[in-house]
C-alpha cells in the first residue's frame, strides 16, 4: 500500500481471477441458459437443445394432463340428473333485510319427462338457443375457430350443453379462464353420459322462464294455465323467447310489444315502406311479441321475438311456412294468464332484476342472478315502502269515481344520497286489466306544469331572477296564443309569483327570455332527466323537416319519466348536484363476496349554481306565491320548509282541424315536491294513455297522495332537517314588485317585497317603473297650463312596459291593448273593482281643452222642486231640476242640508230620493 492509500500493485501484474459467487437460487440461472440454448445462443449442442424442448413440451402436457385430471375428478357426479339442475336461490331485501323476493325455491319446479314435452317446445328451444346442437359433439370445432378469430370480443351465446355444465357447476363468480374449460370438460362428460334427446330434455327441465318458472311445465302453467304437454306451437314460441333475457321480456312487462319510432309509422302509411325487412334496427324496439306499424289499410306486421323463433324453426326444417304463419295468426290474439308471485314491491324488483340482469350481461355472466345463489341490498325502505302502498290503496276509490284514473305511481328518494327508499309502480301490480303490471314510474308521460321549474332556472342562469316583473296577458307567440288553465289573465307579476301560481303565459315568455330550447334541454338532462333530449334528437332524425318542442316545451310538452322528473327535483334540493339513482346497496355471491357495492359517498356533479337552487326552492317553497288556500295546504308538510310544484297534462279528444282541438281533457296529473329530508313524485292517470275526467289535475289527485305519504314517511325519519339553508353569494334587497329594482317613496308599500338575488345581479336603480304624477282629472291626461288647475291630482302612476319590448314587440303590443281595456274599468268606477291592475297607467300626452269643449263654462242648474220654502214628503220625495252646460255632465250630487244623500252618473237626472233619518 503507498503513502497515498492507493495499492502499489502494478498494471502490469497479473491480473487476479475473480472468484464467482454461487447463487443461492439456481433456478433463474437454468431458466437464463435454457433460454440461450433455446435461442441458440449457448454453447450446448444441437441435441442438447433438442432434449431440453423435449423436457418442456413433456412437462407442459403432463401439466394440462394432470390439471384436467384434477377437473374431471372434482366435477359434480353427473349419473345423477338432480344435480344437474340444482340451483340456489338469489334473494332481494330492503336495505335493512327485509325479504321482497326470494327467486327460485325447489317447488318452483316440476320435473317432467321428455315424452311429456312437445317437439315442437324442444325444437324451438334449439333453433333459438343452439342451431347446430344435433350436429356438434364434444367439441364444436366451428365455435373453437370463431373464438380464436375474434379472440376478445362476443362470439355467440353458449350452446345448451355447456348452460347447463356451468349451472351445475355453480361457476359464475369463477374465473373466466377456469370456468370455461370447466364447462368444456363437464360438456363432454355430458355428452358421453346422455344422448341429445336427454340432454334437451334436462335443459328443458332447468332453463328459467322468469316470473320464477322454473322448467318448462311451470312456465306454461304460470303463463298459459296449461300442462306443458299441451303446449301449442305459437305458446313454444313464446316459451322459448324468454331464458335469453327472461326480465326484458317478460310478458306482463313493459316489452311485450315490439315498438317502432314515428318515422317509421308516417312511412308505413305513406308507403315508403312496404317490408319489415326495410326497417332500420335502431328505429326497431324488439318485443316479445310482434306488432303492427301504420294505420288503417297501410298496415304492416313487425316482429318480435317469437317471430325470430319461428322463423328460425322454419329455416331449419322443423316446420313449414303455412305452420308459421298460423303460428303467428295465434301470437296475434294472444293473452297471458293472471299471475300472483309471493313478491313485495313488485315493480322496484322487477326493475332490479333487471338492472342485475344489465349488469352482468355486460360481464359475459348470463344467468347469475337466476342460478348464482345472490343477495342482492337494495337501499328500498320497507316501512315508507309500507307507507306508500297504504296511502295509495287509500285514495284508490276515490280518485277511481272521482276523476277516472285506474294507475298512479310513487317514487321517493333521499335527495343527499339519491336512494330510493320508496318505489310504486302502478296501484295494482296485479289487475291485468287496466295495465297494473306496467311500471309507471319508468313511463314516459308529459309533466305539464311540473316541468316549469327548469324553464325558470335556465332564465336564472341568464341573469334574471324571483323579482323580475313579467306581464301574464293576452300574447302572441307566432301565430299562436297560448292560454292560462282558468282562462284568465292576472297582469304584472313577478316571476315568482308566476311560478308559484303556475301561469302558463309567463312560462312561455320565460321560454325565450332563458336562451331557448337547446340550452333548456341541455340544462334538464344534466339536472337528471335526458329523455326529453334524447327524444328530440330521435324525432328529429325520424322527420324529413326536424323536430323541436318549441314553447310548447315550458308548459310541460316533452315527455319525462317520473324517476327523472324526481331525479331532476332532487338536484334543486342538493343545491345544484347532480348525482345517480341508487336502488342497489350491495351485491354478494353464497360465500359473502361482494360482487358490487354502491359508492359511499354517491360521487355528485355541480350542475348548476347552488344559489340559483336555492332561488327555484324559495320559490317552490314560497306559501305566498301560492294563489289560494287549498294550494298552501296541500303544497306544506307541517313542520318543514316543502318546495313542490303540481302539473296537469292534456289530450284533445275532438279536433275541428289540424290545429284547433274542440274538445280537451286531462290524461297526466303530477306532483313532485321536497323537504331538506325526502324528495317524492307521484303520477296519476291511466297507463292506456286514455284521458281522466274533465275536473282531474295534479292538485286534486296527485297532491293528495303526496302530501298523506311525505307526513307519514317524516314521521320515520330520524333527526330531520326543517329548512334549507341559504348559500353564501346572495342577497335579499327590499325591491318594488312593478320593477324587480330598488323601491321608492313612489313604490306602494303593498307593492314593496325582499327576494333573493345573486350578488352580482343584486338591482342597482331605483324603481323606473312608479312615477308620481299631477294629472287632470276630467281626461286623465297629464296636467298643462291649458286646462284647469282646480281640476289636477296628484297621484301614483304606473309604467307600463313589457320586458325588451324592441325584441319582443308582440309582447309589448299585447301589454298594450291589455292595460288600454283596464283602465277604461279603473275610471269606471271610483273604487275601481273591475280592475286587476294595481296602479293606474302612466299616461304621455298632455291636457287639451280641445278634448272636452266647454268645459270652461260653468253650468247653470235650477231646482224646480221643492221650491226654496217649499215642502216636499219625507221621508221620499222626486225633485226636479232643470240644467244648462256645454259640456257632458259626469255626475248629479243630491244633498239635504248640506250631507250627500243621493248621486247619479247618467241621464235623466230625475229620481227619488230617500231621505236618512240622520238628517
Amino acid at each position: 500500500m503507498s503513502a497515498n492509500g492507493f495499492s502499489s500493485r502494478s498494471v502490469f501484474d497479473e491480473p487476479r481471477r475473480k472468484r464467482r459467487r454461487k447463487s443461492s437460487n439456481p433456478i433463474p440461472g437454468k431458466i437464463y441458459g435454457a433460454l440461450k440454448i433455446l435461442l441458440g445462443r449457448g454453447s450446448p449442442s444441437k441435441n442438447e437443445r433438442k432434449k431440453l424442448v423435449r423436457k418442456i413440451i413433456i412437462g407442459f402436457v403432463l401439466f394440462v394432463f394432470l390439471y384436467f385430471a384434477f377437473l374431471w375428478i372434482t366435477l359434480p357426479d353427473i349419473d345423477d340428473p338432480a344435480s344437474l339442475i340444482a340451483s340456489q336461490s338469489s334473494v332481494i331485501t330492503d336495505r335493512n333485510g327485509v325479504e321482497l323476493y326470494r327467486l327460485f325455491s325447489e317447488e318452483d319446479r316440476t320435473y317432467i319427462t321428455g315424452e311429456q314435452i312437445p317437439d315442437h317446445m324442444k325444437q324451438a328451444m334449439i333453433a333459438i338457443e343452439d342451431e347446430r346442437y344435433y350436429e356438434r359433439g364434444c367439441l364444436d370445432m366451428k365455435a373453437i375457430m370463431r373464438a380464436v378469430i375474434f379472440w376478445g370480443r362476443a362470439g355467440g351465446g353458449s350452446t345448451i350443453t355447456r348452460q347447463l355444465a356451468r349451472n351445475s357447476l355453480n361457476l359464475f363468480q369463477d374465473n373466466k379462464y377456469n370456468r370455461k374449460l370447466k364447462e368444456v370438460v363437464l360438456g363432454c362428460q355430458l355428452e358421453r353420459r346422455f344422448d341429445k334427446d336427454e340432454l334437451i330434455e334436462l335443459y328443458l327441465n332447468w332453463i328459467p322462464f322468469g316470473q320464477n318458472a322454473y322448467g318448462v311445465e311451470q312456465a306454461s302453467q304460470i303463463y298459459f294455465g296449461v300442462e306443458a304437454k299441451d303446449l301449442t306451437l305459437a305458446q313454444s314460441a313464446v316459451l322459448a323467447s324468454l331464458p335469453q333475457r327472461p326480465s326484458y321480456f317478460n310478458p306482463y312487462g313493459r316489452h311485450l310489444h315490439t315498438e317502432v319510432s314515428e318515422n317509421v309509422h308516417k312511412n308505413v302509411i305513406e308507403g315508403n315502406i312496404t317490408k319489415s325487412s326495410q326497417i332500420p334496427n335502431n328505429k326497431v324496439m324488439i318485443g316479445l311479441l310482434g306488432d303492427y306499424a301504420g294505420t288503417g289499410s297501410s298496415l304492416l306486421y313487425v316482429g318480435g321475438r317469437t317471430d325470430q323463433v319461428l322463423q328460425n324453426m322454419e329455416d331449419q326444417e322443423f316446420i313449414n311456412e303455412q305452420e308459421r304463419l298460423t303460428a303467428i295468426e295465434e301470437l296475434e290474439n294472444m293473452e297471458f294468464e293472471p299471475t300472483r308471485e309471493n313478491i313485495r314491491a313488485p315493480h322496484f324488483v322487477l326493475w332490479i332484476k333487471e338492472e342485475i340482469e344489465n349488469m352482468f350481461s355486460a360481464t359475459s355472466e348470463e344467468g347469475l342472478f337466476e342460478q348464482g345463489g345472490l343477495t342482492i341490498e337494495t337501499t328500498l325502505d320497507w316501512d315508507m315502502q309500507e307507507a306508500a302502498e297504504e296511502v295509495i290503496e287509500f285514495h284508490r276509490e276515490d280518485i277511481l269515481t272521482r276523476f277516472g284514473a285506474y294507475n298512479m305511481a310513487l317514487v321517493s328518494m333521499d335527495p343527499k344520497t339519491r336512494e330510493i327508499l320508496a318505489y310504486v309502480g302502478n296501484m295494482d301490480y296485479f289487475d291485468t286489466e287496466h295495465g297494473g303490471k306496467i311500471d309507471m314510474v319508468h313511463a314516459p308521460r308529459q309533466p305539464g306544469s311540473s316541468f316549469k321549474p327548469f324553464i325558470y332556472a335556465s332564465a336564472f342562469q341568464h341573469g334574471y331572477s324571483p323579482a323580475t316583473p313579467i306581464w301574464d296577458v293576452p300574447t302572441k307567440i307566432g301565430d299562436n296564443e297560448p292560454q292560462n288553465f282558468d282562462g284568465l289573465f292576472k297582469g304584472l307579476m313577478t316571476m315568482r309569483q308566476a311560478l308559484g301560481a303556475s301561469r302558463n303565459i309567463p312560462a312561455a315568455k320565460t321560454f325565450f327570455l332563458a336562451g331557448g330550447e337547446e340550452k333548456i334541454l341541455r340544462l334538464v338532462r344534466d339536472l337528471g332527466a335526458p329523455t326529453p333530449l334524447v327524444r328530440k334528437s330521435e324525432l328529429a332524425m325520424e322527420r324529413e323537416d326536424g323536430f323541436d318542442y318549441g314553447w310548447p316545451l315550458a308548459l310541460g310538452a316533452a315527455e319525462t319519466p317520473l324517476i327523472e322528473m324526481v331525479q331532476a327535483y332532487g338536484t334543486f334540493a342538493s343545491g345544484g348536484e347532480s348525482a345517480p339513482v341508487v336502488p342497489i346497496r350491495r351485491i354478494t355471491d353464497k360465500k359473502g363476496n361482494i360482487l358490487y357495492e354502491a359508492q359511499s359517498p354517491v360521487k355528485t356533479n355541480t350542475v348548476l349554481d347552488n344559489r340559483i337552487a336555492y332561488q327555484v326552492t324559495s320559490i317552490l317553497s314560497d306559501e305566498w306565491a301560492r294563489p289560494e288556500e287549498y294550494w298552501k295546504t296541500q303544497l306544506t308538510i307541517p313542520g318543514y320548509q316543502t318546495a313542490a310544484k303540481t302539473g296537469t297534462s292534456n289530450k284533445c279528444l275532438e279536433w275541428k282541424d289540424e290545429d284547433t282541438c274542440l274538445l280537451r281533457k286531462p290524461d297526466n296529473a303530477w306532483l313532485v315536491g321536497y323537504t331538506p329530508n325526502l324528495i317524492s313524485g307521484v303520477w296519476v292517470g291511466n297507463a292506456d294513455s286514455s284521458a281522466m275526467f274533465e275536473k282531474a289535475g295534479g292538485l286534486n289527485t296527485a297532491s293528495p297522495i303526496w302530501r298523506d305519504y311525505m307526513m307519514r314517511a317524516h314521521r320515520k325519519i330520524k333527526s330531520p332537517k326543517t329548512e334549507f339553508e341559504a348559500p353564501e353569494g346572495v342577497v335579499r334587497p327590499q325591491v318594488s314588485m312593478l320593477s324587480g329594482e330598488f323601491a321608492t317613496e313612489c313604490t306602494p308599500v303593498h307593492l314593496r317585497r325582499a327576494d333573493i338575488f345573486l350578488k352580482e345581479n343584486a338591482p342597482s336603480a331605483q324603481d323606473p317603473a312608479c312615477k308620481q304624477l299631477i294629472v287632470d282629472k276630467l281626461t286623465h291626461l297629464l296636467a298643462s297650463d291649458e286646462c284647469p288647475k282646480e281640476a289636477q291630482e296628484e297621484g301614483q302612476f304606473l309604467v307600463a312596459q313589457s320586458l325588451l319590448p324592441k325584441r319582443w314587440p308582440q309582447w309589448e303590443e299585447g301589454v298594450q291593448e291589455w292595460v288600454s281595456k283596464q283602465m277604461e274599468l279603473w275610471y269606471a268606477d271610483e273604487t275601481h273593482s273591475g280592475a286587476i291592475i294595481t296602479l293606474p297607467i302612466a299616461p304621455t300626452d298632455d291636457c287639451e281643452l280641445s278634448l272636452t269643449p266647454g268645459r270652461l263654462e260653468k253650468p247653470e242648474l235650477t231646482i224646480k222642486f221643492p221650491t226654496q220654502g217649499g215642502v216636499a214628503s219625507y221621508p221620499a220625495f222626486h225633485p226636479k231640476i232643470d240644467y244648462t252646460v256645454v259640456s257632458e255632465i259626469r255626475e248629479v250630487v243630491y244633498k239635504v242640508d248640506g250631507k250627500r244623500v243621493a248621486r247619479q252618473e247618467s241621464k235623466p237626472f230625475d229620481r227619488t230620493i230617500r231621505v236618512p233619518r240622520s238628517v
